[in-house]
């Protein structure tokens, strides 16, 4: 129970840097489960720097997702159907795209390719990743803008996204494989 005071307190206090942490842990727990439990590395062969490039590429999205959902309240803070409509749309056709975009460009600028390889990279998996992406979370974010208040929106999120990371390392890496 302490913890999670300690939380609320931190995440009123400090959202932006709160979202950083947590959204930075959880894509490095993310990738290590990929690694291990995906790709089934051993333990002597997880690739550490990946992970904490992984987890990097988390701590710079999870302030841009707190100043987002700051931006989509703008739209409205009524749970009518329209508002939370709107909400999704504009989050799935304009985050959405972006920030898996930037997680497969980023996860590949920091393994050191050039760009031509990261351009075959995102013409091989972007399509792959937004149909997949619509499939869960468009569901996620309604549940997400009706019932999660908005301070702890990001944590929703990066709860589920817990998934979705461990989805997204596995192909950024190249399906276990650098290229």
């Amino acid at each position: 129970m302490a913890f999670f005071k300690w939380y609320r307190y931190c995440s009123h206090t400090y959202p932006i840097r709160t979202n950083l942490i947590q959204t930075g842990f959880l894509f490095g727990v993310g990738d290590l489960i990929a690694q291990s439990a995906v790709e089934k590395c051993k333990p002597d062969e997880i690739d550490w720097l990946r992970m904490v490039r992984f987890a990097s590429i988390g701590c710079a999205v999870g302030p841009t997702l707190s100043m987002w959902y700051k931006s989509l309240d703008r739209l409205g803070t009524n749970n009518t159907i329209p508002i939370i409509t709107k909400k999704i749309s504009v989050d799935q056709l304009i985050a959405s795209p972006i920030i898996n975009g930037a997680v497969l460009m980023m996860s590949r600028v920091f393994n050191g390719d050039k760009w031509p390889q990261i351009q075959n990279k995102l013409e091989d998996d972007f399509v792959k990743v937004m149909l997949t992406s619509y499939l869960i979370w468009p569901a996620v974010q309604t549940f997400n803008f009706i019932i999660v208040p908005l301070q702890y929106r990001v944590l929703a999120v990066q709860i589920v996204s817990l998934a979705w990371n461990i989805y997204l390392s596995f192909v950024s890496a190249g399906g276990g494989k650098s290229k």
